[in-house]
């Protein structure tokens, strides 16, 4: 017979009245594991053990909230309602580590936080027509006034006011052949001044994160920054013989050289131009930003479908950057177009594939009113419920 030492509970747990002995021995006959519902016994035991250091099981809350899609953290007022101007924090499952927040600024939370919505079915002849719409506008209004340089009087905002202060953050991706080259620079409405101060290599770890996009130049678009820009006349330089054209259809048909308005105008064949536009704008956050592909969240990605005014093709690039799911559910991330190409499949298929071509976008854009979509209606709340931060029921809603 084995004389054993029972285990005894820590006096912060023993009731008050207890006359059991601290010292009491038993004598065991036999032990046999009984594997009685042995998760319920370790739950109990874990319980007991933070009861005796004062700590709250609660395990299971936290179980739930880590299954969650989205996490945010916002300024609320003392009414609990949600101050959408401050912006909010997000994390989300499958791309953020728990308990890791990125910032989505004010002007994206209030523009893509909203009940004022509209929800088109897009098919292969909307698209037909669209492509149409696009390939008839000119290029981007603000594009052009960069491009042209010193060449004008007053002269461009962001020319004297971000390109002059601070050079190195723009960056030209030279053509293949003789098509259209990406112009890299920061997406100057939703950034800071820290740009123009030259503040720029600890963006990748202030809340603002980066912000960048990449514009396709054509030929035919003015190229006078892209000369500044490289140091070499000769470089960039638009054709003796090509006149600039501005209207995008008259300069592909003028110039020979395929306009990119959208994500529409890609084909197989521009595979090797994005291929070189992702490495180029990589390389671009490596040497200016000193982002870090092992440490930093890179995200490059189109937006389909686009306003009319903004309808030259344009990636933008973001690093720890935080997002909101109605904007992203119409971004086309360059590697998923760039396989889909490689694969022989039309952009088209892509496209249509999302959600089977419905497409939820806000009216302020007034995107569905652009010439060549199909007629819109207002979505039923359930149909959007996931497109929404989960802010609460005393939201701010604009």
């Amino acid at each position: 017979m084995i004389s054993i030492q029972a285990l005894q509970r820590s006096a912060a747990t023993m009731p008050a009245d207890s006359g059991h002995s601290r010292h009491q021995t038993l004598d065991v006959q036999a032990v046999r594991n009984s594997q009685v519902n042995l998760k319920q016994h370790e739950s109990s035991a874990i319980r007991r053990t933070l009861d005796v250091y004062g700590i709250d099981d609660n395990r299971k809350t936290l179980s739930q909230l880590n299954q969650d899609k989205y996490h945010v953290l916002i300024k609320q007022n003392k009414s609990g309602t949600a101050d959408l101007t401050h912006g909010v924090y997000i994390s989300k499952q499958s791309e953020d580590d728990y308990g890791s927040f990125r910032w989505l600024n004010p002007k994206g939370l209030q523009k893509y936080q909203t009940n004022d919505l509209a929800q088109v079915t897009l098919t292969t002849t909307n698209l037909a027509q669209l492509q149409e719409t696009y390939k008839n506008t000119n290029a981007t209004q603000f594009l052009v006034e960069l491009l042209r340089g010193n060449s004008r009087e007053p002269g461009d905002k962001v020319y004297n006011e971000v390109y002059k202060e601070n050079p190195n953050i723009f960056h030209y991706s030279a053509p293949l052949g003789t098509g259209n080259g990406f112009l890299i620079y920061p997406n100057i409405p939703y950034m800071s001044q820290t740009y123009t101060a030259g503040q720029i290599t600890d963006l990748a770890t202030r809340s603002e994160g980066i912000q960048l996009t990449a514009w396709a130049v054509h030929p035919t678009v003015p190229h006078d920054l892209i000369q500044e820009i490289n140091g070499d006349l000769s470089i960039g330089k638009t054709p003796t013989n090509q006149k600039e054209e501005l209207n995008q259809h008259r300069a592909e048909l003028t110039s020979g050289a395929k306009s990119l308005t959208s994500i529409l105008d890609l084909e197989q064949g521009d595979v090797g131009m994005l291929e070189k536009l992702k490495l180029d704008s990589f390389q671009h956050l490596v040497d200016i930003y000193g982002v870090s592909a092992e440490k930093d969240k890179v995200n490059l990605f189109f937006h389909f479908p686009v306003a009319p005014s903004t309808a030259t093709l344009h990636l933008h690039i973001w690093v720890n950057k935080g997002d909101h799911p109605l904007n992203e559910s119409r971004a086309f991330g360059i590697d998923e177009v760039i396989q889909h190409l490689k694969q022989g499949e039309s952009i088209d298929k892509l496209i249509l594939s999302r959600n089977d071509g419905q497409f939820i976008l806000p009216t302020k854009d007034m995107l569905h009113k652009i010439k060549g979509m199909p007629e819109s209606k207002t979505p039923m709340p359930a149909d959007y419920s996931e497109l929404k931060l989960p802010i609460g029921v005393g939201e701010s809603i604009r």
